[in-house]
């Protein structure tokens, strides 16, 4: 949203820059347009009144309130980039938020039962708000796994990086189950089995075929 804002506070500057060079090298053009914009407008108004007044009090309405938006988006308090770490005693330093998301991150992955965790750590005043999306298995108990992710988060972040918790926020999503297999039919099981092939026990001797007797010549 900050490029968005950027990107139209840009546009507007140029466009308002291109107006004011225009204005200055045809001053009659630009006023006698904008007199007979306004003339034409009036002229409109007055014919389809009060309908006509109606449309342009909404058109107005949605041109202030789109402003407000902007205006809200571009002065919003923004969430901190890093914060302080107590405890140091002679010495001030900051910690970037990513490195604690990137921590926590880390140890709530090792926890059991937790197959996916993504935290968002923001800075709030001297302390750090944590919120945690997990995917864990479809069986587990839910309030006492909050409480382990929330205790382990609150050692990471306290305990290991001398930040204040200010709150923690836990969103569970649990896994489907996996469909089990169905069992194979009487054909498939039948189709599994290799086929081997079967020979006789004892085999038959070959009996060689008899000399026929010679023959004498006369």
């Amino acid at each position: 949203m900050n490029v968005f804002n950027r990107v139209v506070v840009v546009l507007e500057i140029l466009l308002l820059i291109v107006l004011l060079i225009v204005s200055a090298v045809v001053p009659n053009t630009v006023l006698g347009r904008l007199l007979y914009t306004a003339e034409v407008a009036r002229t409109s108004l007055e014919a389809r009144w009060p309908v006509s007044y109606l449309i342009f009090l909404a058109v107005v309405v949605v041109l202030i309130l789109l402003l407000l938006a902007l205006l809200w988006l571009e002065l919003r308090p923004k969430a901190k980039k890093a914060v302080a770490v107590r405890n140091v005693s002679g010495a001030k330093a900051e910690l970037g938020t990513a490195s604690v998301e990137q921590s926590l991150q880390y140890r709530l992955s090792e926890i059991a039962d937790v197959l996916k965790a993504k935290p968002t750590v923001k800075g709030k005043r001297g302390a750090v708000g944590i919120e945690i999306d997990l995917e864990t298995n479809p069986e587990i108990d839910v309030p006492a796994k909050t409480a382990e992710v929330s205790q382990a988060a609150r050692e990471v972040v306290e305990g290991k990086m001398g930040l204040k918790v200010a709150d923690i926020k836990v969103r569970i999503k649990q896994a489907a189950y996996a469909r089990p297999k169905p069992a194979p039919t009487t054909a498939e099981a039948q189709g599994s089995v290799p086929y081997e092939p079967t020979f006789p026990s004892t085999t038959e001797p070959v009996v060689p075929p008899e000399d026929s007797p010679p023959t004498t010549q006369l």
